[in-house]
């Protein structure tokens, strides 16, 4: 996995090259994770959106392949499709692992509105974490870090909205 691509920010994911025979070259997925939306290329070039999620994928013949990216709630990499054979754009994710990823989300019980966006943030730094190439305890570690962080942001937050709440009332 490759992830920041040329932007400076955490939110572009770009898997590595998947070779696919009768395609015209390796197939990489881009995906925002703040949005969701996925881009695909072909041998660098990029392939045509048909519809949500469907693309249009150039063949070594010199047509073109349709081909569907799919995400999985519970699975870090989108999945590509290309004739019912599924083919994933990186490797098999422990379940321990992926639990872990979501548990900032949890900040939605406990904090409301605040606490949900704050845990959606972390939970969404996490999955990045989890497409990193980095031994497992390396990501169990550095999604600990995020799920501490978060809870303190959230604590940071809540404290402030607190103050300033009693503030004006007085």
């Amino acid at each position: 996995m490759r992830d920041e691509r040329s932007s400076p920010t955490i939110s572009i994911v770009q898997t590595e090259p998947l070779t696919v025979a009768g395609l015209a070259g390796p197939v990489v997925v881009t995906t925002n994770s703040f949005t969701g939306r996925n881009t695909v290329t072909v041998g660098g070039q990029p392939a045509a959106l048909i519809a949500r999620r469907r693309y249009a994928l150039p063949a070594a013949n010199g047509r073109t392949v349709e081909g569907t990216v799919s995400a999985r709630f519970f699975d870090p990499y989108p999945t590509l499709e290309l004739n019912g054979v599924r083919h994933r754009t990186g490797p098999e994710v422990p379940v321990a692992l992926r639990i872990l990823a979501l548990v900032p989300i949890a900040l939605a019980g406990l904090g409301g509105l605040v606490g949900g966006l704050i845990g959606a943030l972390g939970m969404i730094v996490n999955v990045v974490v989890l497409r990193r190439q980095l031994p497992g305890y390396a990501k169990a570690l550095l999604m600990v870090a995020v799920l501490v962080a978060t809870v303190v942001v959230w604590l940071v937050v809540a404290g402030a909205i607190g103050v300033a709440l009693k503030a004006g009332q007085s």
